[in-house]
């Protein structure tokens, strides 16, 4: 996931709407940014604040510190059943991990998590996360395929599931040698034609893939073919096939509007949806699966 993922929401603060004479005050507001991953130990919090639209991003600037944060394990009824205190990073400001304590406790799938962080000024910041379940890759059609190709990647894998809809995913391509010389046609378009760093390009992330996106087998696994444009870089490539929660979901496909993935006029678009009571970002929660294969010449 994307560290600088909030900095958009820096140019949306401190404008009036269009009918308005007199612009809106600027009052900075606290972010939170945390992706907790099924399986895997807990993951770390960012804790930052936002800049008004004239103002120099510095990372220290925004960063806070001395915040007081843990995140809770709920029961069936939405009560803490264990609490996971963390501290701040000793080298890092704004950047709180799992006290030693607890620091290997995995995220279970289908549970309910649940973040308080409390800022130095006595702002409560809250948010919850019920994880998708786990799933898993069970093969691929190869391990080695030429760049476009006919035959393209294809994964066989398990369905994830979550609480009241379908599993919807994202696909994550990361270049394992991501030098100039291994740039793919399209790869070299984007460096040469733009202002991308190879660093980067390195990691390239499709848009949410549902049900319309893959096939289902008569077993009930999934097959996925790997889109070519998913591809920057010739050589060893690891994909990542991600299940959202609903925090991840809702944020990637309304920012996706946002950006200009929709034909809506400047007045119907939607905004943001962010899950959190006093302050913004995300807290959510995600399963993934990887797997490593070369592309070839």
């Amino acid at each position: 996931m994307p560290r600088a993922l909030w900095l958009v929401l820096i140019g949306m603060l401190g404008w009036a709407a269009c009918d308005q004479v007199e612009p809106v005050r600027f009052t900075p507001e606290y972010v939170v940014e945390s992706y907790q991953i099924a399986g895997e130990p807990l993951q770390p919090v960012w804790l930052t604040r936002t800049l008004p639209i004239e103002a120099v991003y510095v990372p220290d600037s925004v960063r806070v510190r001395g915040a007081q944060v843990r995140i809770a394990l709920l029961d069936e009824q939405g009560l803490p059943e264990r609490w996971y205190p963390y501290e701040e990073h000793p080298d890092s400001p704004g950047y709180y991990v799992p006290v030693p304590l607890v620091r290997e406790a995995r995220v279970r799938p289908l549970r309910t998590y649940w973040l308080e962080a409390r800022m130095p000024d006595g702002t409560l910041l809250t948010a919850e996360t019920t994880v998708p379940d786990t799933f898993r890759v069970l093969g691929a059609n190869l391990d080695a395929v030429r760049y476009q190709s006919e035959v393209r990647l294809e994964l066989i894998m398990t369905r994830s599931e979550y609480p009241g809809r379908q599993a919807v995913y994202i696909i994550t391509t990361e270049a394992l040698e991501p030098t100039e010389e291994n740039l793919t046609p399209f790869g070299r378009a984007l460096y040469e034609d733009s202002t991308f760093t190879l660093e980067e390009l390195r990691v390239s992330g499709s848009p949410i893939l549902n049900e319309a996106n893959y096939t289902e087998l008569p077993d009930g696994t999934l097959r996925l073919q790997l889109p070519w444009l998913a591809v920057l870089f010739y050589g060893p490539n690891r994909v990542t096939i991600s299940a959202l929660d609903d925090n991840l979901y809702d944020l990637i496909r309304t920012q996706s509007v946002q950006q200009g993935g929709s034909t809506l006029s400047p007045g119907e678009i939607p905004a943001v949806l962010e899950h959190v009571e006093g302050g913004r970002g995300v807290f959510g929660s995600y399963a993934r699966v990887q797997y490593t294969f070369v592309v070839e010449r």
